[in-house]
């Protein structure tokens, strides 16, 4: 793995809403790349100025949910609503998504890019002093689902995930690179399902739909073989299915009330009702890190050539810089 040192942070627009604060940042998780996001906090509690005591990071990553992605409505209300639980929360896009320019969704290196964006993404939340990095987590839907069980099958450091319509035995890279590429999905080696149960025993809960999601018989064919192995862990407590026949593909009400819940179980949260009529849904331009206002900083990499010379460009503690032959 790359070195991994004090992420650099691009922030701006800091908005003060009911109850949690937005601000515009963007990551540099590479020299010259930006991952570009939102960050939800709660508001400042204490004289200090400050939170009494450190509370949980999340991050939530959005996925091919058309065209807003991380600025879709319900995207903002589950994070706002994290925030007031008292949660620091990191959304970000998608490479190629919203502001997120430098190269398009369709580089070859996506799958490699984002699972580094997350990481890194969950680097910044844990150097935060008001977060407590025991007590992190990620949860997304669809291809934001996918980018939750992989972060949590790479990184430890995850103690809760919740990987939303998107477990099911899907396996060649038959969709988007950002899912299949490079290739990390072989058709007869691996496929989500097991992913998913290379999590345990960190507690996942997983949410599947009726049909036409391909996730519709998920609790028959996917979710024994993942219980099976916590169960081997000694861990059966940890692992949770919400089926939900009559919903659809997205992350609606019924799904965030049932992630609220986990997290807060898991997190050392206090569960509270969302309240979404409070929630101020801010515009694109509004949270866009990026813009004519706000350009990239000049030394910013553009186009999929740049992108690719700053990811093998970055230093491994195997190359000669480290005394690695």
């Amino acid at each position: 793995m790359p070195d991994r040192p004090v992420v650099n942070v691009f922030a701006h627009s800091c908005r003060e809403r009911d109850g949690y604060s937005v601000e515009n940042v963007a990551l540099e998780t590479m020299p010259g790349f930006y991952c570009t996001g939102n960050l939800y906090r709660p508001l400042a509690k204490g004289d200090a100025g400050e939170l009494s005591q450190p509370g949980p990071g999340i991050l939530c990553p959005h996925g091919h949910f058309r065209p807003w992605g991380r600025f879709r409505e319900n995207h903002q209300i589950r994070c706002a609503h994290f925030a007031r639980m008292g949660a620091t929360v990191f959304s970000y896009s998608m490479v190629g998504w919203q502001d997120s320019t430098q190269t398009t969704h369709n580089d070859p290196l996506v799958l490699a890019i984002q699972t580094w964006n997350s990481m890194r993404a969950l680097d910044f939340l844990a150097q935060l002093k008001q977060v407590d990095p025991l007590r992190l987590g990620i949860t997304g839907a669809s291809g934001g689902g996918t980018q939750t069980f992989f972060l949590a099958a790479l990184d430890d450091r995850v103690r809760v995930s919740a990987p939303l319509v998107i477990v099911y035995p899907w396996t060649a890279p038959d969709g988007c690179l950002c899912e299949g590429g490079l290739p990390v999905m072989q058709a007869t080696q691996t496929n989500a399902i097991e992913l998913a149960a290379s999590v345990a025993p960190r507690a996942q809960l997983i949410i599947s739909v009726g049909a036409p999601d391909p996730t519709k018989d998920f609790p028959k064919f996917g979710f024994p073989f993942i219980q099976n192995v916590y169960e081997i862990h000694g861990r059966s407590d940890h692992a949770k299915l919400l089926h939900l026949a009559t919903e659809k593909h997205d992350f609606g009400p019924s799904k965030r009330n049932a992630v609220y819940a986990f997290f807060a179980k898991h997190l050392q949260m206090s569960p509270r009702p969302e309240v979404s009529a409070t929630i101020t849904i801010e515009t694109p331009e509004v949270m866009e890190v990026f813009s004519a206002t706000h350009p990239h900083p000049a030394h910013a990499v553009q186009g999929s050539a740049e992108v690719a010379k700053a990811f093998a460009a970055l230093s491994r503690p195997d190359s000669p810089v480290h005394g690695g032959e």
